[in-house]
């Protein structure tokens, strides 16, 4: 057995991979830290948060995470907060009612959660997961952009989680989009998980682990189950986990075709689901600002300038050296006007 493995004669019967819904347990919650920062800069300035990803990414967990954790992280020992899925909500008043009677107060409007959030001592977080099944019954995309322009008054801060791509709204959101697992969160993973175990995996099965499951963390959850297995009875870790994917996959995120030929076993960890996504956008290059002036104008100048160099000097070809390079720059400056 290689360094650092343990033996599966000494391995203890319970095995911890066995996470196969939303993480609730806080101690078992590990990494997406750079997501968990971006969201809770945006919440700090209230502005509402759109988490979305591939099915199963983390989405839920890291809203269950945030429902949990935003007292401390916003310094609001006292800060309410809510966690609610939308497929257990059948209309907006639903929700509303919901998030009302979390606050002891009756309603079923938006007006009345906007009455109720102004009676709070503080701000009131809540957390919808879910909202693509409410986008799809018809009624998600008033409900987002009605709490959106809640939110905008500072007392509730509104962070949302779907599946698939941002949904199109009126309202502004920061968008945070949940890719695979980097390297450092695949062993920090490991190492929660495994804990209180006297197993341990090695760093090439580490790698061998972020690659077999393309990063996906529900996938990476399985194969450390066989993983963790193998130390018990000896079992190709490898292909158990390939063939519980290949027979049960995860609705939304099957695995790509070469993860069944054999290529997914090598070290090079290759992410499928794509990495962290938000909605900045890079900052431009700040150069010499053009100010704005009608094309048409632009070509206008260079004759104008040759036909006063004509009557000041009276000589042809000195107007048409004042007219050429004047076209020239107009010229360019209509070009770099179509292409940019």
């Amino acid at each position: 057995m290689t360094s650092g493995a343990t033996s599966y004669a000494d391995a203890p019967l319970e095995n911890p991979f066995v996470q196969r819904a939303r993480i609730t347990d806080a101690t078992r919650f590990a990494g997406r830290w750079r997501e968990l920062s971006l969201i809770f800069d945006a919440i700090e300035v209230r502005r509402p948060v759109m988490v979305t990803g591939p099915a199963s990414i983390g989405k839920s967990s890291l809203l269950t995470h945030i429902t949990a954790s935003a007292a401390v992280h916003l310094e609001e020992p006292l800060l309410p907060s809510f966690y609610l899925a939308l497929h257990e909500a059948a209309t907006p008043e639903d929700v509303y009612q919901t998030v009302l009677q979390a606050l002891g107060v009756p309603g079923s409007t938006p007006s009345a959660l906007e009455v109720a959030l102004l009676e709070q001592e503080t701000p009131v977080l809540l957390c919808l997961d879910d909202a693509h099944r409410a986008i799809r019954a018809g009624w998600g995309e008033t409900l987002l952009d009605t709490l959106a322009r809640i939110a905008r008054g500072g007392r509730l801060i509104l962070v949302v989680a779907a599946a698939g791509e941002m949904p199109l709204l009126s309202e502004r959101f920061v968008s945070v989009r949940l890719g695979s697992f980097a390297p450092a969160e695949v062993r920090l993973f490991a190492e929660t998980y495994l804990e209180g175990t006297n197993v341990s995996f090695t760093p090439g099965e580490l790698r061998v682990l972020a690659s077999i499951s393309a990063g996906h963390p529900a996938y990476l959850q399985r194969a450390a189950y066989h993983l963790f297995e193998s130390r018990r009875d000896g079992r190709d870790w490898c292909a158990a986990f390939l063939a519980e994917a290949r027979e049960r996959p995860i609705p939304g995120a099957p695995l790509p075709p070469e993860a069944f030929t054999g290529e997914e076993r090598s070290d090079a960890i290759r992410p499928r689901y794509g990495a962290l996504r938000t909605d900045k956008r890079p900052k431009e290059t700040v150069g010499f600002l053009v100010p704005e002036a009608p094309r048409a104008l632009l070509f206008a100048i260079p004759p104008l300038a040759a036909l006063l160099a004509l009557v000041v000097t009276n000589n042809a070809v000195t107007a048409a050296l004042v007219a050429l390079p004047g076209l020239a720059i107009a010229l360019a400056w209509w070009y770099r006007c179509r292409v940019s």
